[in-house]
């Protein structure tokens, strides 16, 4: 038989104020004591079972949020979409501007390009909900990095000269 709402209450109110004396440092000794558990294990195991509960539904919650945000791009991709595909005519001073060898109204490339714009942020957009982009390697160099190469290169090059000088006077 499933606890009554009272109980599920009575139980998570129990099982915040295990968690807050933990934070605070208690130890499941005093938990199971304070609060009414059998022993440290089950104090341990109440504790665990809430915080594993507490993350998985955060996690879902963020998968929701994820799966929201990736149906709007969606939407600003159908609309940009459409942008691109559109004719595009040069307007100037509210009048079409036309060809004047061919009589045709000239198309304006501005629409497009700010469409194709817009349409790569939406990819880069889905590309970091989704963690399709590789991370960026980057390689910190210190002073002291520099410093040990040169005085390493120094040492070569002064064993080299050495070697060169001895090898002189012995021939």
């Amino acid at each position: 038989m499933p606890a009554s709402k009272a109980q599920r209450a009575k139980t998570a109110e129990r099982r915040k104020q295990a968690i807050e004396m933990r934070l605070g440092g208690a130890s499941f000794d005093d938990i199971a004591d304070k609060l009414g558990y059998s022993d440290r294990a089950a104090a341990h195991k109440d504790i665990t079972r809430a915080l594993e509960t507490h993350v998985a539904e955060m996690h879902q919650g963020v998968e929701v949020l994820r799966e929201t945000e990736l149906q709007r791009l969606d939407v600003l991709w159908a609309d940009a979409w459409a942008v691109l595909k559109r004719e595009h005519i040069t307007v100037s001073h509210g009048r079409v501007v036309y060809d004047d060898s061919t009589g045709e109204p000239i198309a304006d490339p501005g629409p497009v390009l700010q469409a194709i714009n817009t349409l790569l942020k939406i990819q880069e957009r889905r590309a970091k909900y989704l963690g399709l982009d590789a991370p960026t390697r980057v390689e910190a160099i210190t002073i002291d990095a520099i410093d040990d190469a040169i005085a390493k290169l120094a040492a070569e090059l002064e064993a080299d000269q050495v070697g060169e000088a001895a090898g002189a006077a012995g021939a």
